[in-house]
């Protein structure tokens, strides 16, 4: 593939992406991370194809359909696919023992929960890259498992028809923990964890934990909510992942507002890889595409949108960067874009580095913790792709800018950054920031 001309010092941070991709590839997947993150997640790969078609449209498209080996019989695509090495990962396969409930296409372990849907953009996105007779080889070999990935959506996590599908764990969600999120998880905290943060916070917990020998441990969720999610894990698995079953447990339902925006994103992308290979999307998921696309306007409540507690039908009242995600999926009336537009540009979210994942006057803000404030490249990436298809071409260039200033800043591809001084945080050498730099860098140029 021909390489964009870019000053030196950008064509050099280009590099450094290039080898990080190489220095994860484990052949026909890409980890996020050497250490922290040694599997497979699901929107991490769709993301790495996003930046791999520049590289290699064959590898980026073998990326997207090695997501498939990990497919449910019913149609799940978990959000981890569990690679074969010996690196530690806090939550692996002896604490989701998804083998005694079902099998995977490939024989590879899984997580028991999925991930946002960003299967379908990530395709087209490769698709693009490639000749006609390719890019039709490609959906064909695609399309029979994406179709059943959207249908267990709806058939599993939309029981009620009201096109909102829900989640069943933070994780679902890939913000875990967002101030929604963490209102919604707490009450549910083992008996356990609430004593000892009576007495001494998380601190106690803190020896517990596995999952903070490359991070430290206050750029992550903390122990006593980490120790809630493996709670709920525990949950899952006895209802045998089973939402009729889980549904009568105390496990949390979430209407995630960003999820359902990426799906309704997903499906309209999924209805163009139909179209090129003669298919036909069935009636019964275009109908529910649509619910979907109509329901997203229950979500909003003065110009805000928010995620929703599937049992109470309750709004879950934070402002985090979940609830800008309608302008990527286009729901957003066009007479509240650019109040929407003036939200994101606005010094509560956007500093020069990017937009924060919480509002930095956000009493749960903190710059340098997971989603909790730190922006993210994946969601500077699909904030500016709204923005540019709302046609507010400025803000979009502008945001893409400071995506790229902020990693040449750090001269490094960290998992996420501070929105106050561009520091880099979480893991480095992270997969989907080398990516999509390689595709900011390629859209500039």
């Amino acid at each position: 593939m021909s390489v964009p001309s870019l000053p030196a010092e950008l064509a050099a941070l280009r590099e450094t992406a290039v080898s990080v991709l190489r220095g994860n590839d484990l052949g026909d997947i890409t980890r996020p991370s050497p250490t922290l993150y040694p599997h497979q997640w699901l929107w991490d790969s769709c993301f790495i194809a996003i930046g791999l078609r520049h590289l290699d449209p064959q590898r980026a498209a073998a990326e997207i359909l090695s997501l498939l080996r990990g497919q449910w019989p019913n149609g799940m695509i978990p959000h981890v696919i569990f690679a074969e090495t010996t690196n530690f990962y806090h939550a692996g396969p002896q604490r989701w023992r998804c083998d005694r409930v079902t099998t995977t296409a490939g024989g590879a372990q899984s997580t028991g929960v999925t991930q946002p849907p960003m299967i379908a953009e990530a395709a087209v996105r490769v698709g693009a890259m490639m000749s006609d007779s390719e890019r039709g080889e490609f959906y064909r070999r695609l399309f029979p498992g994406l179709l059943r990935f959207h249908q267990w959506l709806y058939d599993e996590r939309d029981p009620d028809d009201d096109g909102l599908v829900s989640l069943v764990h933070s994780w679902e969600s890939g913000m875990d923990n967002t101030p929604t999120w963490m209102e919604i998880t707490r009450p549910v905290a083992p008996l356990g964890v609430r004593a000892l943060r009576r007495v001494n916070g998380d601190d106690a917990l803190d020896a517990l934990r596995r999952d903070s020998k490359e991070v430290p441990s206050d750029e992550r969720l903390t122990s006593g909510d980490l120790f809630t999610l493996y709670r709920i894990v525990r949950e899952l698995r006895r209802a045998h992942y089973n939402f009729r079953e889980i549904r009568r447990t105390i496990v949390p339902l979430v209407q995630d507002v960003a999820f359902n925006a990426i799906l309704v994103r997903a499906n309209e992308h999924l209805s163009t890889i139909a179209a090129e290979i003669g298919e036909v999307i069935p009636a019964r998921l275009r109908r529910s595409a649509r619910r979907t696309r109509e329901a997203m306007g229950e979500l909003v409540v003065d110009g805000v949108y928010y995620s929703r507690d599937f049992r109470t039908r309750t709004l879950l009242r934070h402002e985090t960067i979940a609830g800008l995600l309608p302008l990527y999926a286009g729901v957003v009336p066009e007479d509240r874009v650019d109040e929407m537009v003036k939200t994101i540009t606005s010094p509560r979210y956007w500093s020069r580095f990017g937009v924060a994942s919480v509002p930095l006057d956000d009493p749960n803000f903190l710059p340098r913790c997971y989603w909790q404030g730190p922006l993210w490249v994946n969601m500077n990436w699909l904030i500016a792709d709204g923005l540019e298809r709302y046609g507010r071409l400025d803000a979009a260039e502008d945001l893409r800018r400071n995506t790229v200033d902020v990693i040449a800043s750090s001269e490094a591809m960290f998992e996420y950054y501070s929105p106050l001084d561009g520091s880099g945080a979480g893991s480095n050498r992270f997969s989907w920031t080398a990516a999509l730099l390689i595709d900011l860098l390629a859209a500039d140029h």
